[in-house]
């Protein structure tokens, strides 16, 4: 199987927008991943964001681990901390443009003096998810190429999140008994992910369900995915696939840092399969079923809480 690579340095060119529209979105009906290369986000910056992160990755626990994530999406999970006992860290900048500046409190004070070029970074990652969008209304054929980039406003709800991970390497194995995996087998539950790797080790399930195939790691070029909102409002026709990182795939004395931008509807969206006649057959995300009228809000709400509970439902 070859696994989609698809060049988008002509997305903005009228005379190439319809073909690679047609080739993002026959990738995500088939695998519900691609990978991106000629994207529009500068190397440079995704640099600087890596190497922040491993700087605060770094840091004595004790820095970082009175900071938990809270509903704003803002906050440290350390490892072993989720529901699957994962053994990975990971750090969230969720919220509009602004909210990291009004809410210094939930974050570690590595962060402080970093605020502007972390926003600066989530807002590129936000311009190319809108144009990702844009190409899955104009290959769906919908009569408004913007029906799903215009409930994805950058300034409304705090689902466009940042999520900087690791996953350490450590001297020997944790015992069985205090961890899951490296990341638990899952979908996302937003519209579209982008991953930025400095490793591989992420595992997809293939298109026909029957094995997992390790996504490739390219210089320079982004893997991509759907989210359980978007599959369901596009009647399935766009399909959010299971992925997971196992010890097999990334041994303990392995270490893999990696950035996830989670790019979501606005909470008040109404999720109604777009595909008029057709009856969606049970959906479901993170074992929860998605019913028809559902909204953003109220699905990420419930995804959150089921994955971190009090940690995430609490106020900070």
């Amino acid at each position: 199987m070859s696994f989609p690579i698809i060049d988008v340095s002509d997305i903005d060119n009228p005379e190439s927008q319809l073909r690679i529209a047609q080739e993002v979105t026959d990738a995500c009906k088939k695998w519900g991943f691609l990978l991106i290369k000629g994207h529009s986000i500068p190397a440079s910056s995704i640099e600087n964001m890596f190497s922040l992160a491993r700087d605060f990755f770094c840091l004595p626990e004790s820095q970082k681990d009175g900071y938990p994530i809270t509903n704003k999406s803002i906050g440290y999970v350390g490892s072993f901390q989720d529901r699957a006992k994962d053994d990975k860290m990971s750090m969230w900048f969720g919220g509009t443009p602004g909210t990291l500046d009004e809410n210094l409190s939930m974050l570690p004070p590595f962060w402080h003096q970093h605020i502007q070029a972390v926003e600066d970074f989530k807002h590129q990652c936000h311009g190319l998810i809108i144009r990702l969008l844009e190409c899955f209304a104009l290959s769906l054929g919908l009569p408004d190429r913007k029906f799903f980039a215009n409930a994805h406003r950058e300034n409304v709800g705090d689902g466009n999140s940042l999520r900087m991970l690791m996953y350490p390497a450590r001297s020997e194995p944790t015992p069985a008994k205090d961890v899951g995996s490296r990341m638990a087998p899952h979908t996302d539950s937003g519209s579209v992910t982008l991953l930025f790797q400095r490793a591989a080790g992420l595992e997809v399930l293939s298109p026909a369900g029957d094995e997992w195939v390790k996504a490739p790691h390219i210089e320079n070029c982004i893997l991509v995915n759907i989210g359980d909102a978007l599959s369901f409002w596009s009647g399935a026709q766009l399909k959010a696939t299971l992925h997971r990182v196992t010890f097999d795939g990334l041994p303990h004395d392995q270490e893999r840092q990696t950035m996830a931008y989670f790019g979501s509807a606005n909470p008040e969206t109404v999720l109604q399969p777009i595909v008029p006649g057709r009856q969606v057959e049970k959906y479901y995300s993170n074992g929860l079923e998605l019913e028809p009228g559902v909204t953003v809000g109220e699905l990420r709400h419930k995804i959150m809480s089921n994955i971190y509970g009090a940690a995430f439902t609490a106020a900070a």
